[in-house]
């Protein structure tokens, strides 16, 4: 079951973030920015433009307000993480902090569009979390049609910084990858991923696009996913099929915040509203 929240900020502002139930606890998904500027081309968040970042405050507060019996903390709402990577830290270090709620940081997953430089920063961090990198392309040019934002970041760079991140800590990186139709779903991707990540501390999350409004892409057929997956799997590359969730509740980073605010302020900063629910 996913549970998506508006979260009135003083400035009238607003900010979503998802609460979503595992057979073993709960899931908050917190957003980081008031919109974005990365502008992803199949995401919500960034059709507005980024408006502020969210203080480390703010990002807390999200946790408190999902509730006591969550266990695990994404950053994969509105906005970048590394964008605001000082407040995210400084956020992540009031979670863990044993006068208030003791989160464990293995519990902590930062997702990012991958900013080479921030990852290096986050290499020499003392924090035990979870990193996952939103690749979406096995080439410069088509990740950067899809991540407008992301231009400056060459693709290369920011699969060895996050490889590099891994390294360091002993963990593994999660790359997600978001099949696209006639985009990125073809043989040679395929090809291209495993060249990059067989015989490393990687896995991928293969993605099917969950539908925005004014956004014109297609869903993977079934076929096409478990074909590409395939490949991967015969070259040892380890993946599995993360299939979105809560589509009948716009639950797409950015959705709920589009709709109602269109990214702008509201009138007057609202209290925290449950408005969905999917199961």
């Amino acid at each position: 079951m996913s549970e998506k929240f508006l979260f009135g900020l003083p400035d009238g502002y607003a900010v979503e973030s998802v609460l979503i139930r595992r057979r073993d606890g709960y899931t908050a998904c917190v957003s980081s920015q008031v919109g974005c500027a990365f502008a992803c081309r199949f995401c919500a968040s960034g059709q507005a433009g980024l408006k502020r970042n969210l203080a480390a405050a703010e990002i807390v507060e999200q946790v408190v307000q999902l509730g006591p019996k969550v266990n695990r903390i994404v950053f994969m709402g509105i906005g970048e993480p590394l964008n605001n990577y000082g407040n995210v830290l400084r956020a992540i270090r009031i979670l863990r902090d044993r006068r208030g709620m003791d989160f464990p940081t293995t519990g902590i997953t930062i997702s990012s569009i991958g900013i080479p430089k921030a990852l290096r920063d986050l290499r020499e961090e003392h924090l035990g979390i979870n990193l996952t990198i939103s690749l979406h392309a096995t080439t410069q040019e088509v990740r950067a049609k899809l991540i407008p934002g992301a231009k400056k970041h060459e693709l290369s760079q920011v699969v060895q910084a996050a490889l590099s991140w891994a390294r360091r800590h002993n963990r593994t990186v999660t790359f997600v990858y978001l099949l696209l139709p006639g985009v990125n779903d073809s043989v040679e991707d395929a090809q291209r991923l495993v060249a990059m990540f067989a015989d490393t501390p990687a896995r991928l999350n293969l993605m099917r696009w969950n539908p925005v409004d004014s956004i014109d892409f297609g869903r993977t057929s079934d076929r096409t996913l478990q074909l590409f997956k395939s490949r991967l799997e015969r070259a040892g590359v380890p993946v599995v099929v993360r299939d979105t969730q809560g589509m009948d509740i716009d639950a797409a980073c950015g959705q709920l915040w589009l709709r109602d605010l269109r990214g702008g302020r509201a009138l007057a900063a609202s209290a925290s509203v449950a408005t969905a629910k999917a199961i």
